[in-house]
């Protein structure tokens, strides 16, 4: 009997098209949000504080969506609801006046944007686990998309100013909630192949599934002040904004070649080793940036570096989340899993960033960026565990 992927042409096609306008969206975003939200009268506090209650929405809210998902099943369903709440609430931005109703409306829309990348990973792994498929030849679409916005809309709002984004980015996130019922119901996750299944509880007692939480933790509270002040800190060092668009493409860039082959590169020199040399690079190329910004050559060479400390680093992490949260806990894993990084460590990175910047300096932040990833490289040398391929 044929798997439900399997009886679907063009799918991974179809799983990338998603991945495309979903990063599309974060493409616009972390180049150009700081900008505009300092257009609607935001200080570096304040969008510290913006991002880190949005942070906050992203370590409690898709664990609530992946419980539910992972025990009433019509996961696809729940991410095309998603998408569309997502995509309502984002339209209100240009509408509403003031500071405190734009922070508002952006955690509105984060109850529903950051339940769906989870989710869909759970879907994307799930089909392409059904017919052998490539996860990071179809995640690499994604890359695409970031560089497609950022070179496309610094472009664009040259001309016509940072007001107008909301608009632009408006027709990504139009692309991701149709390209959302593009994608079948994944097939069953049953525990067929993994055996007996353990419990949550049993999977988060584990050692070695804290410590990858914690490297993850730790590689994405230092990404912080990249994400949410990279545009700003750059400007700041006498460097104009199309150039800072041509950096976060160079970085990117180098992303989709890594993806192309993280496969390969990770089944060579094992999972714990790339994730260990990621950690490594991510620590180098935060100190580097915060030592050396007012070099345009340097800053070129690191923003390659997202190569390791990027893609390699969530190509592992994906691999630790589908073997350590086996079957039907793979929901609520990919859920735990983006908290703790995205949600609980971005939103601490962000708020840390902001006050930072205003009560040190620009390149403290960054510097102490560097810090927090030595921790994490630490951890994973010490505790990390081999996983097996």
């Amino acid at each position: 009997m044929a798997t439900p992927s399997a009886g679907v042409p063009r799918l991974p096609w179809r799983l990338s098209s998603f991945y495309f306008f979903y990063y599309g969206t974060v493409g616009a975003f972390m180049p150009y949000w700081a900008p505009y939200l300092a257009a609607r009268g935001f200080d570096a506090a304040q969008m510290g504080i913006a991002f880190a209650l949005m942070g906050c929405v992203r370590a409690v809210v898709p664990l609530a969506w992946g419980w539910y998902a992972d025990h009433h099943g019509r996961r696809i369903g729940l991410i095309r609801f998603a998408s569309v709440g997502a995509l309502l609430l984002f339209l209100m931005i240009p509408f509403v006046p003031g500071v405190f109703w734009v922070g508002a409306v952006m955690v509105a829309y984060t109850l529903f944007w950051h339940a769906l990348l989870p989710q869909f990973e759970v879907v994307a792994l799930s089909h392409l686990a059904a017919r052998g498929g490539d996860y990071t030849r179809v995640r690499l679409w994604g890359s695409i998309g970031f560089i497609v916005t950022v070179l496309g809309l610094g472009a664009v709002l040259q001309p016509v100013g940072v007001l107008w984004l909301p608009w632009l980015v408006a027709v990504f996130w139009l692309g991701m909630s149709v390209s959302t019922w593009l994608v079948p119901e994944p097939p069953a996750l049953s525990l067929a192949a993994t055996g007996t299944a353990p419990s949550l509880g049993a999977v988060l007692r584990d050692p070695g599934v804290k410590a990858m939480l914690i490297v993850c933790f730790c590689s994405q509270l230092s990404y912080a002040p990249y994400y949410n002040f990279f545009t700003l800190f750059i400007e700041r060092h006498g460097h104009p904004r199309d150039l800072v668009g041509l950096l976060w493409a160079l970085a990117v860039l180098a992303e989709i070649v890594m993806f192309f082959y993280a496969g390969r590169i990770i089944a060579r020199w094992g999972a714990r080793r790339v994730m260990m040399a990621a950690m490594a690079a991510t620590m180098l190329r935060w100190t580097l940036t915060a030592w050396c910004a007012d070099s345009l050559p340097m800053l070129v060479v690191l923003q390659f570096g997202h190569a390791l400390s990027f893609a390699a680093y969530h190509a592992v992490a994906m691999r630790y989340v589908q073997k350590m949260f086996p079957g039907a806990l793979q929901g609520r894993g990919q859920a735990i899993y983006g908290a703790a990084a995205y949600g609980i460590g971005g939103s601490i990175g962000s708020l840390a960033s902001g006050f930072l910047w205003q009560a040190l300096s620009p390149e403290a932040v960054f510097l102490a960026a560097g810090l927090v990833a030595a921790i994490g490289w630490w951890i994973a040398v010490r505790i990390l565990p081999v996983l097996e391929n």
